[in-house]
């Protein structure tokens, strides 16, 4: 006797993947966590004394933690099933809001930041999926409006050679020096390993693009993203001189320029884990691509013309605002759907004959 087939009448999608939310944020954790190591290794070890500071890691940890509080809070409050506080979104949230601020802040800057992130940025407008902004940004945005001072208080990474002990708590960041003018160098090589001061998670290119290569290598983020933004940003960067650049920045090859327009900063984090984000990011290849370039355009223009050294943050916020517009006119045409300039140009030849 055969075995009868049944088949199962659905809307669409009918093919559908087995990735689950908890499977996808513990495995965007995974891809962060080397830049997360590295930047508890830079500025948590103490070259001048020979001892190792836990203040790093006590950031990303306070920062989670807070984070997945936050969130278990308000889904009480929602009476939704608290285990959605454990499945990897909330911890994304509070590692990258770690990793865009100084390690030097106060704590308070760090609660109060995982906070907005997860309220505001996140629960405020539904939860996991229905966010317009990037929740990190949301929170660093804040705290960068809210406590000026001690989010531009920056470390310099103990394991550089190059400074003295006054030097390693007081330095700016790359961008901040030549922006300034400041008679500060930065190596290249310095620079792809992440001996430069910055926030926490941002300084180590290397470790962010290899993170970032996984990332794409397991399709959780589209190539065109990140390569257009940081070619954008580069090219952009590249064109617009600086008004008070140092001598030693004029007298740098045009490649070691590129070079240092796309390791400092935060361009490498936003490129490959936020600019990526699948919630606020368009849904098409092409929107992909104007949302990138857009961002890239915007973080050159606030590098080079606006009154802060970096733009990462700022922009991809400003882009995420443009996404449901972005996606309105990229969405491709459904099949068997005519379209208003097929319909006229039937009009037009039902005319003629």
């Amino acid at each position: 006797m055969e075995q009868e087939r049944k088949f199962i009448v659905s809307s669409s999608p009918h093919i559908r993947e087995t990735e689950s939310i908890p499977k996808i944020m513990w495995t965007v954790v995974l891809f962060l966590a080397p830049a997360a190591v590295a930047g508890c290794y830079f500025f948590g070890w103490d070259r001048f004394h020979r001892t190792f500071s836990f203040r790093p890691v006590l950031v990303i940890v306070g920062s989670i933690l807070v984070a997945v509080a936050t969130e278990a809070l308000i889904l009480r409050l929602r009476k939704q099933p608290l285990s959605r506080a454990l499945d990897g979104s909330a911890v994304i949230t509070g590692l990258l809001f770690a990793m865009v601020i100084s390690p030097a802040v106060p704590w308070y800057v760090v609660v109060v930041g995982s906070v907005i992130a997860i309220a505001v940025g996140k629960q405020l407008f539904g939860g996991l999926g229905y966010n317009i902004w990037n929740p990190a940004l949301v929170g660093r945005a804040f705290v960068t409006l809210a406590w000026a001072e001690p989010m531009t208080r920056w470390w310099l990474s103990p394991l550089n050679p190059t400074y003295d002990t006054v030097a390693a708590t007081s330095a700016a960041t790359p961008l901040t020096a030549v922006s300034l003018g400041k008679d500060v160098q930065f190596s290249i090589s310095n620079l792809f390993w992440g001996y430069v001061p910055g926030c926490l998670g941002e300084t180590s290119a290397v470790m962010l693009l290899l993170g970032g290569m996984f990332l794409i290598l397991f399709k959780y983020a589209d190539w065109r993203v990140p390569l257009t933004y940081i070619v954008s940003t580069v090219l952009l960067c590249m064109v617009i001189p600086y008004k008070n650049a140092p001598s030693w920045f004029k007298a740098l090859p045009w490649y070691e320029e590129m070079a240092f327009y796309a390791f400092s900063g935060g361009l490498f984090l936003g490129a490959f884990f936020m600019a990526t984000d699948m919630v606020t990011s368009p849904i098409t290849p092409k929107g992909r691509f104007i949302f990138a370039l857009g961002c890239g355009i915007l973080t050159a223009l606030i590098r080079k013309i606006g009154g802060y050294p970096e733009g990462v943050c700022y922009s991809i916020l400003i882009m995420n605002t443009c996404v449901p517009l972005i996606d309105r006119f990229t969405k491709p045409t459904r099949f068997g759907v005519c379209t208003l300039k097929a319909q006229q140009q039937k009009q037009s030849q039902s005319k003629t004959v």
